[in-house]
């Protein structure tokens, strides 16, 4: 496949995601900053930039173990991006913490995380809606509600969580950020509307694609890919974080460091 084809290949697969948050081409109405109601797909748009360089280094490219489990919101889930957040942190910290999801664990004998489960992991997304009451005060739930709901799921089995804060706005702590990466733990990333990427690689360029989201959104940071370019007329370094997007359909992706977030937190539990 040459590449205009496949950058049209990819700009299509990213019209077709179903996801919690929604991806708009015009800004959800009267949403309130607070709050991250995600919501119905109501349209998509792509857009590329072609990276030419003379030559590429990969500086870093690391995650935690297998990355995180891949899941994603179901019908009767409305606004429920906050419970798919909680569920892949719970799904990702049960292979660590025995019956964070009673009777079934979230990971093969090998470490790979398992796909989504339809009585067990849909269970614990319903509860975690719940908990987090998610559409009870307003469409949606706040910080607290997620963090709350969260933590209230986590005692119930027994164990305890705490939420280490790693900035907001432009002051996300990269480097702390790095440092729970390296140590096996995820970040909660309170986001409103802004970009998530893919890389396309081809030869002596990339294709960088991106997407918006439209509406607030909360999603699960597992590691970091930094990328060196020596160009024509200098040298570009650019760098992200790889996030678990709730997508039903393309479950990761890249976030660019430095975009704006409402709040970030370390989450660990034990």
């Amino acid at each position: 496949m040459n590449k205009t084809n496949r950058i049209k290949t990819i700009a299509l697969l990213l019209l077709c995601l179903p996801f919690c948050g929604g991806w708009s081409s015009t800004p959800a109405a009267a949403e309130q900053s607070d709050r991250y109601v995600g919501g119905e797909l109501i349209g998509t748009y792509a857009s590329s930039e072609t990276i030419p360089y003379v030559s590429k280094q990969v500086v870093d490219d690391i995650s935690t173990a297998n990355s995180t489990p891949k899941y994603f919101a179901v019908n009767g889930m409305q606004n429920g991006c906050g419970a798919v957040a909680g569920g892949i942190i719970i799904g990702f910290y049960d292979k660590y913490y025995a019956n964070l999801i009673p009777g079934w664990d979230s990971y093969y004998s090998t470490g790979r995380y398992k796909g989504q489960d339809g009585t067990y992991v849909q269970g614990l997304l319903f509860d975690l809606y719940d908990k987090m009451q998610t559409n009870v005060v307003a469409p949606g739930v706040s910080e607290s509600e997620f963090k709350n709901g969260l933590q209230s799921c986590v005692v119930d089995h027994g164990y305890n969580i705490q939420y280490t804060s790693l900035g907001a706005g432009n002051n996300f702590n990269y480097s702390t950020f790095k440092t729970a990466v390296n140590n096996n733990q995820l970040t909660v990333l309170f986001v409103e509307p802004s970009n998530i990427y893919s890389l396309e690689p081809f030869e002596n360029e990339d294709i960088l694609v991106s997407s918006t989201i439209n509406g607030n959104h909360i999603m699960v940071a597992y590691g970091y890919y930094e990328v060196k370019y020596t160009l024509s007329n200098g040298t570009r370094t650019d760098k992200y974080l790889y996030v678990a997007t709730g997508l039903s359909g393309s479950s990761t992706a890249l976030y660019k460091v430095g975009s704006y977030v409402n709040a970030a937190y370390k989450v660990t539990i034990n």
